[in-house]
């Protein structure tokens, strides 16, 4: 196969889309080293004061307003975006687009935010030729990924699927890929040598994560992590969240050797490997590294709309559980291994994503 162009397009809007596109290249890339891969947020390259401002508002609502959201998120759930609101995405926020086309030139888009397969699907109706590809990075279907100048949808589910089916997606555009991980997330480390890479000790290890955004860890769970860490070790994930990060330095409670603590940090890979239990927010893309790594997890409260669609995925499937004071209770009590949930193999993985995308355009 000669080589290709590919222009992957994501949005700020959620740590996890981005990750599937850096995904999907890194995995590629593996598999077509002669490939050009170039990964675009589009909001913040096209109109980046709109797009942090839309950012603030998001994670504002997300932490003051949650069921704001919910509502939000409901009302599109079961109807493809209007025709009025991709206009209204286009010229808002990408008005500049085609100019990015026009410059990169690409053989084949592949989105894997719904703002920007909105906006190309768009274009396509307009004229524009180039074959676009869709990733869908959560477990719930939402009205927002379905648009008509969508040439092939990749979706984690057969669930998913179906929905879409019945959401009017023809058949023959839908293919069960799972979500895309992280090349790194394909292999799994022997735990005592993941420990020692890391400097951790070898004791039963809880890694906890709130998502990129820091996100979803209460003030309820922080106590009582501090209870479990004088038998377990502790990997606390803060994300981006600068301000819980500095209360977790600052607290004396968490100033024990069995309680390490990280930023937003691009080894999790690592982490999970030395990690025994997750405790995370039900976020698509991390929920399915987790999944890849056969880590079992227990996810917490999720934040209403796509968050709620993954957890029941989720526990339906059997690859997590959900996080109640009982069981947080049982796990400061009681050995760890009696606390895990077993896990099934994973239907899909992430690497049968990126050989399927090959597949599919040669």
């Amino acid at each position: 196969m000669s080589e290709k162009r590919v222009l992957l397009l994501s949005e700020a809007f959620g740590a996890g889309h981005t990750m599937a596109a850096e995904a999907i290249k890194e995995g590629a890339k593996l598999l077509k080293p002669d490939w050009e891969f170039r990964v675009i947020e589009l909001g913040p390259n096209l109109s980046p004061h709109l797009s942090q401002w839309i950012m603030r508002c998001y994670l504002k609502t997300l932490r003051y307003s949650p069921k704001l959201w919910g509502a939000v998120y409901r009302k599109g759930k079961h109807q493809p975006l209007r025709p009025a609101h991709e206009f209204l995405l286009h010229r808002l926020l990408y008005n500049q687009v085609k100019q990015i086309l026009r410059a990169y030139e690409p053989d084949f888009i592949v989105c894997t935010h719904p703002f920007p397969s909105a906006v190309i699907s768009r274009l396509k109706r307009a004229g524009l030729t180039t074959p676009l590809y869709t990733v869908v990075t959560d477990f719930g279907t939402h009205g927002a990924w379905i648009s008509s100048g969508v040439d092939q949808y990749f979706v984690p589910s057969l669930q998913m699927r179906e929905q879409m089916i019945e959401l009017g997606v023809p058949a023959d555009k839908i293919q069960v890929s799972g979500i895309p991980t992280h090349p790194k997330f394909w292999v799994k480390k022997e735990k005592r040598a993941a420990r020692a890479q890391l400097g951790l000790a070898e004791l039963p290890t809880l890694l906890c994560m709130g998502g990129g955004m820091g996100l979803g860890l209460s003030e309820a769970l922080l106590n009582t992590l501090a209870l479990f860490q004088k038998r377990l070790q502790i990997l606390f994930v803060a994300g981006k969240n600068k301000e819980l990060y500095q209360m977790l330095q600052e607290r004396e409670e968490f100033a024990h050797p069995n309680f390490h603590l990280y930023a937003f940090v691009d080894f999790i890979d690592e982490l999970m490997d030395a990690a025994d239990l997750l405790i995370t927010k039900p976020g698509g893309v991390t929920c399915s590294e987790a999944i890849a790594k056969g880590i079992p997890m227990i996810l917490l409260e999720p934040i209403p709309g796509q968050e709620e669609d993954n957890l029941q995925y989720l526990l339906e499937q059997q690859f997590g559980v959900a996080a109640t004071p009982s069981l947080l209770k049982r796990l400061a009590s009681e050995p760890l291994s009696n606390s895990l949930p077993s896990i099934p193999a994973p239907p899909v993985g992430g690497k049968q994503l990126i050989e399927q995308l090959i597949h599919h355009v040669g």
